[in-house]
Order: C-alpha cells, then structure tokens, then sequence
C-alpha cells in the first residue's frame, strides 16, 4: 500500500512516521551504511566456542513383535540417565502399523500416545472391521531435563475422535546424569517401575 505512513514510496524513500520525531533515514544513506560496514577489516579473531549441548527430546518408538498369550499386565517404565522407556502391550491392525506420538507441550508431563495407521489412509479414518493382533512395543524418550515427571500412556481412538487413557500417570523423578553415571546405580542398571 503505498502512501501509508512508515512504507516505501516510488523515489525509494522512507516515509515520515507521524509518532516519531524526525523522518527515518532514505534508501541512498542506508545503502551508504552498508557499504561502509561490507569494507571494514574483519573482527578480531576469538578463542574457540563452546557448542551448544541443548537438545530436544525425542521420541524411539518401535514394536518388538508379537505378544505371547501369558504377556499380560500394565506398561512398564525403566528409568535411565536423562531417559525413560516405556514397554508395554498394544493391539494392532493386521496389515496396518502401530505407532506413537510424543506430547511434552505440557510443562513436566510425558504424554505418549499409541495410534494405528493403514496404509493410504488418514489416522483419524477409523480402520475398516479387520483382525487385530497383540504386540509388544517400546518407547524411548530423551534426553530429559531433571526433576518430577507425570507419564501418560494412552491410545487414540478414530472413531470417537479421543485419546483413552486406561491407566493414572505414573509420577517419576529423572535425575542428572550422563550414559556414564546413572545417577548412583552401575551404567547400564535401571529402576523398572509397574505403571
């Protein structure tokens, strides 16, 4: 739109500002600045920089394979340096695949959320009346920041549109550590915990 105040107009210059005082600079003295700053000598050279080690947590979702007949119980959770893994049993459609979805939009809370997916169809189409079969899946989450957690495991149904959630979250504490040092416990032991 041109002619309002703060746009450019057709000569390329600024327009006044009718809240500020003075007038912003012109297109040709902007150019002017830089051009000076593009000759400059470049900046003294600094010592080395230390990288960034802030990573967002991710997800490691996989089915392990088909459930015997005496695989019963709730999911269970292992506790590890920074991470968690959630192990449990799940139902899924002959054919199609089992999947989850990570939800930390909430401060604390780890929510996983078990989907099924067909092939050329979209998630929230409820599959067609088919077989389903009892399979054992995993979940790994992290790196965690420390401190409480609630976890959440629950499964999306199509059909009505709802995430059901068949068990209370399970209240956690993730302690600091790094794969060397699980927080006292000797690398490679983890706390399991019934959800």
């Amino acid at each position: 739109m041109f002619g309002a105040p703060g746009s450019l107009n057709l000569r390329g210059d600024v327009t006044r500002y009718p809240e500020r005082l003075g007038t912003v600079p012109t297109m040709p003295m902007l150019l002017l600045g830089g051009f000076a700053a593009a000759c400059a000598p470049p900046a003294p050279a600094r010592g080395p920089v230390a990288p960034v080690t802030s990573v967002a947590p991710a997800l490691r979702f996989q089915v392990l394979g088909n459930a015997s007949p005496s695989d019963t119980g709730a999911p269970t959770l292992r506790l590890g340096p920074r991470k968690i893994t959630i192990r449990g049993l799940a139902v899924q459609v002959e054919g199609g695949g089992l999947y989850g979805d990570l939800d930390l939009t909430e401060p604390r809370t780890v929510r996983l959320t078990l989907y099924d997916s067909l092939p050329g169809r979209p998630v929230n189409d409820p599959p067609p009346p088919s077989r389903y079969r009892q399979v054992i899946y995993q979940a790994e989450v992290g790196p965690l920041a420390p401190g409480p957690y609630d976890v959440w495991v629950g499964r999306f149904d199509a059909r009505h549109r709802v995430v059901e959630v068949a068990h209370a979250p399970l209240h956690i504490e993730v302690e600091a550590g790094s794969a060397l040092d699980s927080g006292g416990a000797v690398a490679g032991e983890a706390a399991d915990s019934a959800y």
